[in-house]
């Protein structure tokens, strides 16, 4: 799926991954606390993946993945068969460098490790969050943030682990020595990121590609069209967040946003439009409203004297509606 385009457009292009899928049969169990455990889950994954996103079969799909993750990829399947791409040449990718030793929280209801995303000729120079949920006896991708190509990998923040290696998932409503809980993160990250809040708020954000970018193209689009956004923390799909070596929580949350741009008229015609994206495939000169899911893993520093910042360093995003005239 394409993300926006430049005007005539809405912003840069982002390609949308193709959806991740599996077989019918369950994930088995990965056994992440060894190198060769979490080496054979993700080979399996990619394979099961690589299956669905050939078919593009959202039965399979629903077989490995879960939360917005699945949503995400059935929208991009969606988009990809009323773009006409069913008989296009299929891409199968991989994933290189997993982390040794997966993350795992105490009671293993879930994991996260990373890896970088491997094409056909190129390999990704971040890795991405992969974060899995156990789902009876098989384990769901829940969520896939890419990291930002401006964020340092080796300062990436690392997970804390107890005496039995297991890492300490924080709930929620949990703000214990946090600058805030989770939940509050995405509520507030929600607002700045169509910029709203209170100044006091905003402050409280160190600045991300997508906050720069949402900015940057309410700006430049304002002459061409008038934007009516709303943002909120996407409930329907689970978040999750587990300690910081330094203190801090490593949080992945959803966010739901949905833009509407009322074209401008005027002696010069004007329209906006959304490139290869069945949702939105062409030119509109009315208006254009679409609705997208985004994941975000943010980092929440230790609650401190000084002012801290929380940071998002990462993301994955597809559009999961839209509409025009």
């Amino acid at each position: 799926m394409a993300g926006c385009s430049v005007l005539p457009g809405i912003g840069p292009k982002e390609q949308a991954p193709a959806a991740s899928p599996t077989t019918s049969t369950p994930a088995a169990s990965p056994g992440p606390g060894t190198p060769e455990g979490i080496t054979s889950f993700l080979a399996d994954y990619v394979k099961r993946n690589n299956a669905a996103n050939k078919a593009m079969s959202a039965k399979l799909l629903a077989g490995y993945e879960g939360g917005s993750s699945l949503a995400i990829d059935k929208a991009a399947y969606l988009s990809q068969l009323k773009l006409g791409d069913r008989d296009r040449d299929h891409e199968p990718f991989g994933y290189t460098q997993p982390t040794p030793t997966a993350a795992t929280v105490k009671g293993g209801g879930w994991f996260v490790t990373t890896a970088y995303w491997k094409g056909r000729s190129e390999t990704s120079k971040e890795p991405t969050y992969l974060l899995f949920a156990r789902d009876g006896e098989s384990w769901l991708q829940m969520y896939a943030p890419d990291v930002f190509s401006d964020q340092a990998v080796d300062e990436l923040p690392k997970i804390k682990t107890d005496a039995s290696g297991a890492a300490v998932e924080v709930a929620q409503a949990d703000a214990a020595g946090l600058m805030m809980s989770p939940a509050a993160f995405a509520r507030s990250y929600a607002a700045h990121l169509v910029g709203k809040g209170t100044a006091a708020s905003k402050s409280r954000f160190a600045a991300d590609r997508l906050t720069t970018g949402a900015a940057s193209t309410r700006i430049r689009m304002n002459p061409y069209a008038k934007l009516t956004e709303s943002a909120r923390p996407a409930a329907a799909y689970p978040s999750y967040a587990v300690r910081t070596a330094d203190g801090g929580a490593l949080a992945f949350t959803t966010v739901e946003r949905t833009r509407r741009y009322d074209v401008r008229q005027g002696p010069q015609r004007n329209y906006v439009q959304q490139k290869n994206n069945g949702f939105l495939p062409g030119k509109y000169y009315t208006f254009m409203k679409f609705t997208e899911l985004i994941q975000v893993a943010a980092h929440i520093p230790a609650k401190s004297a000084g002012p801290g910042q929380v940071k998002v360093i990462g993301s994955y995003s597809g559009i999961t509606s839209g509409s025009g005239h």
